[in-house]
């Protein structure tokens, strides 16, 4: 499964919109100046504004990815890699060493200055020198 980015943009909207819609709603019923009793009908045209617009929201996450993160945790799978997430994890390669690269002298001072290369040009500009 594969996740389209494209549709990000989508599913925000969507997010924003039942939050602009929520508030409306939450305006409508403080600000409404009846009694209790009867529910106005613009609250309920809300309301079920509000049911659509967390339908909207659930099925564009579901697309965008829902699905993966259920079955990867019922399943207990990494979702990038598709492995059980209780399998012991294998250590990374390790990189062999460059043959080309001068031998490091075990007795040598960390802390001192590394020797020149006696291969280098004489005539070239010093490192971090301004052309």
């Amino acid at each position: 499964m594969t996740i389209d980015p494209a549709f990000d943009k989508w599913v925000w909207l969507s997010f924003l919109a039942l939050l602009v819609v929520l508030g409306v709603r939450a305006w409508v019923v403080e600000s409404s100046r009846t009694r209790l009793g009867r529910t106005p009908t613009r609250v309920r045209a809300l309301t079920v504004a509000s049911v659509g617009v967390v339908a909207v929201v659930v099925a564009l996450l579901t697309v965008q990815g829902g699905r993966q993160v259920v079955h990867s945790v019922l399943t207990r799978t990494d979702p990038v890699t598709g492995l059980p997430l209780d399998a012991p994890r294998q250590p990374a390669p390790a990189v062999p060493a460059d043959p080309n690269a001068p031998a490091v002298d075990p007795n040598a001072n960390p802390g001192a200055p590394a020797a020149a290369d006696p291969n280098a040009n004489p005539n070239a500009p010093a490192a971090g020198a301004a052309p």
